[in-house]
């Protein structure tokens, strides 16, 4: 590389003088410099320019050829320059250290492209910092978000930056001590990050953390290591760098959050808890400039020796030819493993009030799901801890969700004009809704035989289809959780009728993933379907719908089985159908209910004796309201209405 750089006199000299007028910059923070380092910065800006002015001198004296054949003493020179420039640093690992020309240029790219040599943190002072945050190798990663923000210092033009470092940890120790280190880390500790950022243009940004923690049976010493990777397969514009160091904030307080540790040297690793950690920063993710990430952290302790290990994966994108974006996370700690996933569209507006109807849904379909798994009112399937631990990770999918809404929000309004007509087309229809089952003292409304948890009338947010999962391994049986939300959106025209269709669904699952025969299943959908004529609603159906099917068993030791205890299945639905047209209100409302239940009876007599119970019960009614005279006393009138109404039927039922 420096080679390179050497082969023109012109290269050589705009470098030194980027190297001189960057030495004259005196913004540096005074927190990163001691009082030896402010020194010989002084002493940097009085001789090098003399240095400087010299050394072209004897280049502009000799002519191309000759500055070619004596290059080894030029590049002497050029060391010698870089190396007074970089030993600023008073760390006493580093004098005696012998720079290679690759970690001179390198060093040199680093200062001199990225707001001058003196300006913010140097290669040297970085690496000096993180030698500092691996002396203990349990709170290597106690300040992730300030090493990615120190990488993100590296500016824009940054292409590589490659640092390591190892320490061993001298112990004095008594044989028996000895003997259980070398039990404690002959499996060795390892703590991993990994990030890989890829732009719309296609460039991918790597950054990779790794620490490990062994044992050297040679010395008998237990060793730490460090070692850190950025490096980018393109070339990264200035907005692109901005939007990617928006990416590495969010993800750096994530990490924080993951790789915290405890003062405890018993037990030096504290489990993540997902509610301290924040997807919030996806509402801004610069969808312009970026395509996607994925983000990887793990830790392992001592896996054969106390099974301790945790693993979070994260990967979010943006199709901007099919507009949507897609997450997927998956978190594995210990027993526990939580998986999300949202497929999102980028076009939706803002609805508030549907934003917190889905949130109180999601809410509700967990606490059916746990509910449903608890055995004689004691506590749940999961355990106190396992509840807690599926409620964090919830918390999480529920930001992820808000997030992402709020992202295609914002997307939506930079899309072209026919995409934003589409937008206001939604918007409208959802007011128009809005105002007949809110306002119109008319509307008989939907059953309430079951709330509706899903929320009346139509949503303005973008689609989506959205899966939680939450497992539990604890080897006799494994309890699972399943909720599962969607939206699904269709807008379509025939002549002068238009309209949108919408559908909502939440469904929550549980079971013992075939360990036992137990589960509960439950699922809500309401749909709505509209038609509209010169901006009025003249057609609105709805439809809500809520199963429910669940069975309970029960070991018999006797049998060595799981018998039946109790199996019940019931269904709610609820429908309304609404025509206004010439002013005359025409509704059909339908409502059914059926449930089928058995338990299991105590019996001497018989060794399977069940208890059944079933219940039915269905009811409808038609509304007639307006002025009807004028339909019985005039046939044009009659005809007209009629010839509108088969229409408007035949639009909605195509649908």
């Amino acid at each position: 590389m420096v080679n390179n750089v050497l082969g023109s006199q012109s290269n050589l000299s705009t470098l030194l003088a980027q190297s001189v007028n960057n030495a004259n910059q005196t913004s540096v923070s005074p927190s990163l410099l001691t009082g030896s380092d402010l020194q010989a910065i002084n002493d940097l800006q009085t001789n090098a320019p003399k240095i400087s002015d010299e050394l072209l001198s004897q280049l502009n004296n000799e002519t191309l050829d000759e500055a070619l054949a004596s290059n080894q003493k030029v590049e002497d020179v050029l060391k010698q320059q870089l190396t007074s420039l970089f030993t600023i640093s008073s760390t006493p690992s580093t004098l005696n250290y012998k720079l290679s020309d690759e970690e001179l240029a390198l060093r040199t790219v680093i200062s001199s492209q990225h707001e001058g040599l003196l300006k913010n943190e140097n290669s040297t002072q970085l690496i000096e910092r993180l030698n500092t945050s691996v002396k203990n190798i349990q709170g290597a990663y106690a300040n992730t978000s300030d090493i990615l923000s120190s990488l993100g210092q590296l500016g824009h033009e940054q292409k590589t930056f490659l640092a390591s470092s190892q320490q061993r940890v001298e112990r004095s120790l008594n044989p028996y001590m000895e003997s259980l280190n070398r039990a404690k880390y002959e499996d060795d500790d390892n703590y991993l990050f990994e990030l890989s950022v890829k732009t719309k243009e296609g460039d991918v940004i790597n950054i990779t953390f790794n620490s490990s923690q062994g044992y050297d049976e040679k010395t008998g010493e237990a060793i730490d290591g460090f070692g850190i990777s950025y490096e980018v397969n393109g070339n990264l514009s200035e907005a692109e760098h901005g939007a990617l160091t928006q990416v590495m904030a969010g993800v750096g307080e994530m990490a924080d959050e993951f790789f915290k540790v405890s003062e405890n040297s018993f037990n030096p690793l504290i489990v993540p808890n997902q509610t301290d950690m924040s997807l919030d920063f996806l509402a801004g993710f610069n969808s312009e400039q970026l395509a996607g990430f994925n983000v990887s952290f793990s830790t392992t302790q001592n896996k054969d020796f106390d099974s301790k290990e945790n693993n979070l994966d994260l990967s979010y994108s943006i199709d901007e030819a099919l507009n949507q974006q897609a997450l997927v996370f998956k978190a594995a700690g210990g027993q526990n493993d939580i998986d999300f996933a949202l497929d999102m569209s980028t076009i939706g507006a803002k609805d508030t009030q549907q934003m917190q109807q889905y949130l109180a849904s999601l809410d509700q379909s967990l606490e059916d799901s746990r509910v449903n798994s608890t055995k004689d009112d004691k506590e749940s399937a999961f355990g106190r801890k396992g509840d807690e631990a599926m409620q964090q990770g919830f918390a999480l999918f529920k930001g992820a969700f808000a997030s992402m809404s709020s992202a295609a929000e914002r997307y939506s309004n930079l899309e072209s004009l026919a995409e934003q007509h589409f937008n206001d087309g939604r918007a409208m229809v959802a007011d128009l809704v809005d105002n007949m089952i809110t306002n119109d003292a008319r509307y008989q409304g939907l059953g309430n035989k079951a709330p509706n948890t899903l929320g009346a009338g139509i949503s303005k947010l973008a689609d989506f289809d959205a899966t939680f999962s939450y497992s539990l391994d604890n080897g006799d049986y494994q309890p699972k959780s399943t909720i599962e939300l969607s939206q699904a959106t269709e807008q379509s025209q025939l002549g002068d009728l238009s309209g949108v269709t919408q559908s909502k669904n939440v469904s929550s699952h549980f079971d013992y993933q075939y360990s036992r025969p137990d589960y509960y299943d439950k699922e809500e959908s309401y749909n709505v379907n509209t038609a509209v004529k010169n901006k009025e609603l003249v057609g609105l159906d709805q439809s809500h719908e809520v199963d429910v099917d669940t069975k309970m068993f029960e070991f018999n030791p006797q049998t060595n089985q799981y018998e039946l205890q109790m199996a019940m299945q019931e269904q709610t639905i609820s429908k309304s159908n609404i025509r206004l047209i010439d002013d005359i209100w025409l509704e059909e409302n339908e409502n059914s209910y059926n449930m089928n239940k058995k338990e299991r009876v105590e019996s001497d007599e018989k060794q399977d004796e069940f208890k059944k119970t079933s219940s039915h019960s269905h009811n409808k009614l038609v509304t007639l309201i307006g002025d009807l005279d004028k339909l019985a006393e005039n046939k044009d009138v009659r005809r007209e209405y009629l010839t509108n109404l088969s229409q408007v039927n035949f639009f909605m039922d195509k649908k």
